[in-house]
């Protein structure tokens, strides 16, 4: 690894802190992604000379620019419009780049990963979140708002390398977990609650390899189960935890505690856009297609028992809340294999970066991994360029650490 420059560490600070500082273009695009798009002639070079050096980078930049060709010509053959195709193109193009901006910088110095979760803090507290959900009620605040800056907070514990935090970390952690799950921020609560169980796997089993760890994740679905039945769901329908959107979630599946009808009544968008992709598997809808006839508002209506009409005359977008579906439901069965390969080979290198000496990073990195692989399955196309780059650049600058920590008694003698 290599020295990293002053001037460098704080344009890694810099471009963290200005990731949802937004402006309007081609769509929204943010400070950041202004910054990176003029570092990209360094960002190619460095590709082709120190990026080499890492395991599989090659082949993850050939999958992006396959990914980035077969996009752009899937939005001519279904004649989108230059602005929609552009929007939808951008967002693969950004995140790629974004991705080696902070892989460049975190193989340098791994230890500048402690400001991924400061900056998120310090991002929310000086220009709020993202989208200004936060600002839209109390349900809402807390979730976009308070639960991130706690989530936030911990990593950074965390990631001091205090040695205290290691015997009180499960309790950290869980208890955490459980704060934010009752007050009403689900996916982020049950992706710490996840975490929390697959440390304990991890350093049980020194590995994530499914055949071993299958009992211990039998287990941790049978408590998590346990749980929704006899005391988050009843305490949610009692008003002691959760939201009203919790509450009118769970009204629609009538109040039925299986965690796959939970999953349902939460992630409609992800299954309507499983049938938009099936309509036109070749090519896809274009990105930011319309919803013209309104028969996808209207399955998802069904999905939840609601008998509402959808008006054709308000034109909504395909429904599409999910970034690897979204790649299939745009632009075809193509470009969701191919994005469904680099999806698969980045998580892949992510658990192999996994140390199996006691390390800090390894509580961040399963973190990153639960927590991003939910938001890409289940969050808007954007957040592939936000979240997504990120989480990509901390699993392969973690896996490339522990590479060179591997091959060290060799290179020694």
């Amino acid at each position: 690894m290599y020295l990293i420059s002053k001037k460098e560490t704080i344009l890694f600070i810099a471009a963290l802190l200005f990731m949802n500082v937004r402006i309007d273009l081609i769509g929204s695009i943010s400070l950041t992604e202004l910054f990176v798009l003029t570092q990209i002639p360094h960002l190619l070079r460095w590709l082709n000379v120190q990026g080499k050096r890492i395991p599989n980078l090659h082949d993850i930049s050939i999958g992006f620019y396959l990914l980035i060709g077969v996009q752009i010509f899937a939005e001519f053959m279904v004649q989108n419009t230059i602005i929609n195709a552009l929007k939808g193109v951008s967002v693969t193009f950004m995140a790629f780049f974004l991705m080696l901006f902070f892989l460049e910088k975190l193989v340098r110095n791994i230890s500048l990963i402690i400001w991924i979760p400061i900056c998120s803090i310090l991002g929310l507290i000086i220009f709020g979140d993202q989208f200004g959900f936060s600002e839209q009620g109390d349900d809402t605040y807390f979730k976009f708002y308070i639960a991130p800056i706690t989530v936030s907070s911990v990593y950074v514990i965390v990631l001091t390398k205090w040695k205290w935090i290691q015997r009180y970390l499960f309790l950290l952690l869980f208890s955490t977990s459980i704060f934010i799950i009752i007050g009403g921020a689900r996916s982020l609560g049950f992706s710490m609650f996840f975490t929390t169980f697959a440390l304990l796997l991890y350093d049980k089993y020194k590995t994530i390899k499914f055949k071993r760890i299958l009992p211990g994740m039998i287990v941790i679905v049978i408590i998590v189960q346990l749980f929704l039945s006899l005391v988050y769901m009843p305490k949610v329908k009692r008003g002691e935890w959760g939201t009203t959107q919790n509450r009118t979630q769970f009204e629609k599946i009538n109040w039925n505690s299986n965690i796959f009808m939970i999953l349902l009544s939460a992630r409609t968008d992800f299954f309507v856009s499983t049938i938009a992709f099936l309509d036109k598997p070749l090519w896809g809808h274009g990105s930011w297609a319309i919803d013209y006839t309104g028969k996808y508002h209207l399955l998802q209506l069904r999905m939840l028992d609601d008998k509402s009409k959808v008006k054709t005359e308000t034109l909504k977008l395909i429904p599409c809340h999910s970034v690897v579906m979204g790649k299939g439901v745009s632009n075809g069965i193509i470009a969701f294999v191919v994005f469904l390969w680099i999806f698969i080979k980045v998580y892949k290198l992510g658990l192999k970066g996994l140390s199996s000496r006691e390390s800090p990073y390894n509580v961040y990195l399963l973190w990153t991994i639960i927590s991003s692989f939910q938001l890409l399955l289940f969050g808007p196309p954007a957040v592939l360029k936000n979240n997504g780059s990120i989480a990509f650049a901390v699993m392969l600058a973690l896996f490339y650490l522990n590479y060179l920590q591997s091959r060290k008694p060799f290179s020694m003698n």
